[in-house]
């Protein structure tokens, strides 16, 4: 991160997005005493850059920021601070951050979209799979976060006092409440929801703002294409109907092809009534509320309840009825994953029978002697498996019926090209082949030929 030359006093900064300062700084934060204050060339967290994530500084490595400082109310603890404003990208709206740096530390949050430093999930999500505690009661280093005016003054001064003296702690989930073991029994979930993981940052958060206007049917500014907010400029993302509304959001893209933002603006149609009053309502509520909301992980926050749903509507690696299973199946196998490597991966959880490679389909069964020992496999490695840097599925293999009555059903149907008629149900002689066709009648699983009469 360099400072520019000739700005004047509201200088503007570049920010390398691509493990730059502020990821060193993330990392950081993220260690208990770390050292904020000494960041790379002597710059200082919070007076010459902002304390933000990777999505929020944009996909360009190079971002020129306008420093405004104390400028700007903190939206928690109402304090002046040091504000940082710049454009991710050519078509993302202009940031701004809206927490002050010592209260984005306190929660290891973002400035800019208070989302989670670590995980880019929002704070309620965070806390309640960590085990941190109930969100908005407590802060950095598992400390009571206060409630009146003037112990909210007296915390955040003192904090600010320790940023700028290089004594301030990073933000310690294990001492906040839950400890390590609440954080192991839901890793999978956290690495499954964490946006951090996927290849291509959400960049759908940088997108213009919706216009109000526009969605109400009075904006002047789309017939000339001067209106810089969405879909007015051009932009036919959606965020707001992604979630909610998949279908409202596909009929809006497809009109917006096909008509324009000023054509879609004038219809007065029943659907896109009702498209827009979607897009009004994802608007409604108070901003500032929402801030706190976000920060403090309360049960208002619509996004942290969304996230919410989806990890408890996970599905989990249960065993099958079946006692005679005791095998696994592993997908995703890469070229270079060999036999001993499957050997070294399950052999801790008991004595292995067999390991059958099955290269075509890029696949292997594991088969333990005892069932007792693929049941501890399958909790402990279940979204967890990772071998020589590849990330593979892990399931239950099939029963034995199972597997027999799919042998069953694909040997007549490539047999006879037509479908098994349901229980009950008897094929007409004569058709397909001049046979009734059951499953039963599969070779190797009851000894009889389809074709004997």
């Amino acid at each position: 991160l360099r400072c520019g030359q000739g700005l004047g006093p509201s200088c503007c900064a570049m920010a390398s997005s691509s493990g730059g300062a502020a990821a060193t700084a993330a990392a950081a934060a993220a260690r208990p005493g770390a050292q904020l204050a000494q960041t790379p060339d002597g710059l200082t967290l919070g007076e010459d850059f902002p304390y933000v994530c990777e999505v929020c500084l944009g996909p360009n490595p190079y971002v020129r920021m306008l420093k405004m400082p104390n400028s700007r109310e903190c939206k928690i603890s109402g304090r002046p601070y040091t504000a940082f404003r710049w454009k991710p990208g050519s078509e993302a709206r202009y940031k701004e951050t809206i927490v002050a740096a010592e209260v984005a530390i306190a929660k290891n949050v973002c400035q800019v979209c208070l989302m989670d430093m670590e995980y880019n999930l929002p704070v309620a999500v965070r806390d309640q799979l960590t085990g941190a505690g109930k969100g908005g009661e407590r802060g950095v280093g598992g400390v009571q976060m206060p409630g009146s005016d003037v112990n909210k003054e007296f915390y955040w001064e003192n904090q600010r006092q320790s940023l700028a003296a290089g004594t301030l702690q990073g933000y310690q989930e294990l001492n906040a409440g839950g400890g390590a073991a609440s954080v192991g029994a839901n890793f999978e979930k956290l690495a499954a929801l964490s946006r951090n993981n996927s290849h291509t940052p959400y960049y759908d958060r940088n997108l213009p703002k919706l216009c109000s206007f526009w969605a109400r049917q009075t904006c002047n500014r789309v017939a000339n294409g001067s209106c810089p907010y969405r879909p007015c400029c051009g932009v036919f993302r959606f965020p707001e109907l992604a979630s909610t509304q998949p279908e409202l959001l596909s009929t809006l893209v497809r009109k917006l092809h096909a008509e324009g933002a000023l054509g879609c603006m004038r219809d007065t149609s029943d659907e896109m009534e009702e498209i827009r009053e979607a897009l009004r309502d994802s608007q409604r509520g108070s901003r500032n509320e929402a801030i706190r909301n976000r920060y403090h992980g309360t049960e208002g926050d619509k996004l942290a309840a969304k996230y919410l749903d989806k990890a408890q509507s996970m599905a989990a690696l249960t065993p099958p009825e079946d006692q005679g299973v005791v095998a696994l199946w592993v997908g995703g196998l890469t070229a270079d994953i060999t036999q001993q490597d499957l050997r070294d991966a399950f052999y801790a959880y008991g004595e292995i029978a067999a390991v059958r490679m099955k290269p075509e389909r890029r696949c292997a069964l594991i088969e333990y002697t005892l069932r007792k020992s693929a049941e501890e496999a399958a909790t402990a490695l279940h979204r967890r498996l990772a071998i020589k840097g590849a990330r593979l599925k892990l399931w239950w293999a099939k029963s034995q019926q199972a597997a027999d009555n799919a042998d069953a059903r694909k040997y007549v149907s490539q047999a006879y090209g037509a479908p098994v008629p349901p229980p009950g149900e008897v094929a007409a002689f004569g058709a397909a082949g001049g046979a009734s066709l059951y499953p039963s009648m599969n070779p190797s699983a009851m000894g009889a030929r389809p074709d004997a009469r």
